[in-house]
């Protein structure tokens, strides 16, 4: 009866103080929502590639390349003649695997000749591995059919995944011993095996399977490398460790592989570990095909999710602390009846509990209905359920306990512990002091929080901004690129396919090239001046393209000519970091001089303007323009501005009719480009919607707040309404205390943002500086939706008839 009557109690105090727990129950709403998606985002992604058994013993060997210049390159590739040596000479591995990653275009042909039945490329950020059987004793992979991973020891068969099995030959069963094409080459492989779909949280979103051998078979199509100096990024290499405890043996063990091979070589090259679990964080060495997240973002949006859950939490502690007078005579009344201090305190924190669990359901609605934005601002997937899992539970119910205790701790044990005799003592609401450096001081730090995302957010989205309309270089609008095979048959008709979109009237100029230029592509070589034996000191980065390249991008020569008509390589155009990093400042004075690439010999016919060849993360490089059509992927397109449509339809038949057996698949380079920095987009975007909600919460709390002052002061109000005031007069007043409040915040709030946005600005090569203007931006915001919300009260307390206030008081 006694806990019946206590809930009743309960709520009926909670339904009295309709405005206060209004909003409590709105601002700790709004706050748990957040954290709820904060804790999607953030356990979604450690949760990457845990879906494999073996997750802590799998390792992956990458490189570390450190030239004469202090500079370090990591790459995940391992040249293929290091393969045999990793499998014979590293005891601590149960077993290991090579891999190599490719994007085939795969086609069901038709029985009866002709056009293929089906085609298609692989989906975005998809992937295929040529694989060995041991692949699948380093990853545990369900089979959907009986497992015949030993067919991938031969060559010219394939294992499908569930999703690419249905959707060539519509059931799982219809697919086995059934015959694909890859990359239209001949002949056909089998299908031998149906496995499950890769994990939307994995870092492996690999499609299908195909041989090694199928890959060993077509040397010239996948570029093949039997060199120790020729490394694929694509070529890489795994190992499941005996024991988890065996890293620093097995690490080096891996680093002496590849010593005396590597003791000539122009840069200093050593193998090391990557545990699977460092590998969706290392934005350094990157992913076979899923994206990967910088920990120090993470950490950021846990900080920042946190942060909204303590203002909503203040804002509770506030209401509480401001009522606390009103209340006193509550608590005299209770204890002079003989309710004792605990069952004060436990009757309080009821009260609290009852606020954060009905808090904590609307938190959940309001996340569920959040949750499409979610997953446009984030990288979680629409098939990323957000309530999913024991954990989740779990962490709701920490999540009660941990809110109902900061909120509610501190009101119960001020309510609990007043003394009737002094409650009921004339001048008892003064001596008290009702709280208020406590209010004013949480006030400043729910606003110093609100400044400082906001701050950040400004920040950022300038940094961005700068990025999209910084000089790259070179002309990206209107860019219209696709890709092909390059296998022999395709090349020949490179000819033909270019001729006839010429003839097209809505382009402009036709391109062939390996690559725009600006990609995330990193082709490099050792090469020297005047065509000495003795390297550069550093290396150059490669682009082969046509002679249309220059025109179709308008990159800017500085010096000589650009490329001749030429299948293979003979001249060259080297950029101008290049001749900044070999000290010549005379360009003219090189034009003409041979230079030597591997061991090719080229002549330098131009030196041409820098171009921003990766994303703004990156410094400019040293690079090498030539011509080489066998090393031709992609097909660039200057179109004009009048009946794009047509020109896009025109652009996809040229490419039906000479490729029939290939996937058309067409993108605007400035889309492309943009993609480089989706990462910091979703960031950003985030930041933009918590500031929001930080913003919302800071003013429910200064509008309870203002509310409470005024009811106050109500009598002062009407005595100085007698005296002459003007409603400006009152608002003034009213307002001054608060702002002052928020000015103080704000000057917290500016020098810790300048300092953390500063180091983050670091991670750009090419960033804004931090102006004065973006502080400005917070300040004026802020204080005129603080200046608004305090009021919108103080004009009510204003126009309100004095004779009423004075004789209700």
């Amino acid at each position: 009866m006694l806990s019946t009557f206590n809930l009743k109690l309960a709520i009926r105090n909670l339904v009295k103080n309709k405005l206060y727990s209004g909003i409590n129950l709105i601002g700790l709403s709004i706050g748990i929502a957040a954290v709820i998606l904060i804790y999607r985002i953030v356990t979604y992604e450690q949760s990457f590639n845990k879906n494999f058994n073996q997750y802590d013993r799998i390792v992956r060997i990458v490189r570390a390349d450190k030239n004469k210049e202090g500079g370090t390159f990591y790459t995940a590739g391992v040249p293929i003649p290091a393969f045999e040596v990793l499998k014979k000479s590293i005891p601590q591995f149960e077993a290991s695997a090579k891999i190599r990653e490719a994007w085939p275009t795969l086609l069901i042909p038709n029985p009866t000749g002709g056009v293929p039945l089906k085609k298609f490329n692989l989906e975005k950020d998809k992937v295929a591995f040529f694989v060995e059987s041991d692949f699948f004793n380093v990853f545990d992979w369900k089979w959907l059919t009986k497992e015949d991973s030993k067919s991938l020891d031969e060559p010219n068969t394939i294992v499908l995944t569930r999703s690419i099995a249905k959707k060539c030959f519509g059931t799982i069963e219809a697919s086995l011993n059934q015959f694909i094409s890859i990359d239209n080459l001949n002949p056909y492989v089998k299908v031998t095996g149906v496995v499950e779909d890769p994990a939307l949280n994995s870092d492996f979103p690999i499609s299908y399977f195909i041989s090694y051998a199928t890959f060993l078979a077509h040397p010239e199509i996948y570029f093949y490398g039997s060199q120790w100096g020729s490394t694929n990024s694509n070529d890489q290499f795994f190992g499941l460790l005996k024991s988890k405890d065996q890293f620093s043996a097995a690490n080096a063990a891996v680093a002496t592989v590849g010593k005396s091979e590597y003791k000539n070589d122009r840069v200093a090259k050593e193998h090391f570990i990557q545990p699977l679990s460092n590998i969706h964080y290392n934005e350094e060495i990157g992913t076979s095909g899923g994206h990967v997240v910088d920990k120090k973002k993470l950490m950021i949006l846990s900080f920042i999710g946190i942060m909204v859950l303590i203002m909503a939490c203040f804002n509770f502690i506030n209401m509480a602390n401001a009522q606390s007078v009103t209340r006193a005579k509550e608590v005299g009344i209770r204890k002079t009846l003989g309710i004792s201090y605990g069952q004060l305190m436990s009757n309080f924190l009821l009260e609290t509990s009852i606020l954060v669990g009905a808090s904590i359901l609307i938190g959940i609605g309001f996340a569920f209905l959040s949750a499409p934005i979610l997953q446009k601002i984030s990288s979680v997937p629409i098939g990323i359920s957000l309530f999913t899992g024991n954990s989740f539970v779990v962490f709701l119910g920490m999540l009660f306990v941990i809110i109902s205790l900061l909120a509610g701790l501190y009101p119960a044990v001020v309510l609990s512990s007043f003394q009737p005799i002094k409650i009921f003592r004339s001048g008892f609401e003064n001596s008290i002091g009702s709280g208020t450096s406590l209010r004013k001081i949480l006030v400043v730090a729910q606003f110093v929080i609100a400044f400082g995302l906001i701050i950040s957010t400004v920040i950022a989205w300038s940094q961005l901004s700068f990025i999209r309309s910084m000089d790259t270089g070179f002309n990206k609008d209107l860019i219209y690129s696709f890709s092909f095979n390059n296998d022999s048959s395709s090349r020949a008709k490179l000819n033909t396919l270019k001729n006839q979109l010429k003839s097209i009237s809505g382009i402009e100029k036709v391109s062939l090239s390996s690559d725009q230029p600006s990609s995330g592509n990193t082709w490099s070589s050792n090469w020297s001046m005047n065509n000495t034996k003795e390297d550069s000191p550093f290396s150059v980065s490669l682009k082969f393209c046509d002679e249309d390249y220059q025109e179709t991008y308008k990159l800017k020569l500085l010096a000589g000519h650009w490329l001749q008509p030429s299948d293979t390589p003979r001249e060259a155009v080297l950029n101008r970091t290049a001749m900044k990093r070999l000290g010549i400042t005379n360009l003219d004075s090189v034009i003409g001089k041979d230079i030597r690439l591997g061991d090719r010999s080229l002549q330098l016919v131009g030196i041409a303007e820098d171009y921003q060849s990766h994303s703004a993360h990156e410094p400019l490089e040293p690079l090498l323009m030539s011509t080489r059509k066998e090393y031709y992927f992609i097909t660039n397109v200057k179109i004009r501005p009048n009946n794009i449509p047509k020109t896009l339809a025109a652009i996809q038949n040229a490419f039906d009719i000479q490729f029939p057996e290939q996937v058309f698949e067409g993108k605007f380079y400035d889309k492309e480009i943009e993609r480089f920095y989706e990462a910091d987009t979703q960031f950003t975007a985030l930041c933009k919607s918590f500031a929001l909600l930080a913003i919302i919460i800071s003013c429910l709390g200064l509008f309870a707040l203002a509310s409470f002052a005024i009811s106050r002061r109500i009598k002062e109000i009407g005595v100085r309404k007698v005296l002459g005031a003007t409603t400006q007069n009152i608002v003034q007043l009213i307002s001054k205390e608060f702002l002052i409040m928020v000015l103080i915040a704000f000057g917290i709030a500016a020098p810790l943002s300048w300092f953390l946005m500063n180091n983050w600005l670091q991670d750009f090569v090419y960033r804004i500086d931090i102006s004065w203007w973006m502080f400005a931006v917070a300040i004026l915001l802020v204080g005129m939706i603080a200046y608004f919300t305090v009021s919108i009260q103080a004009i009510k307390a204003a126009w309100t008839n004095p004779i009423k206030s004075l004789r209700t008081e």
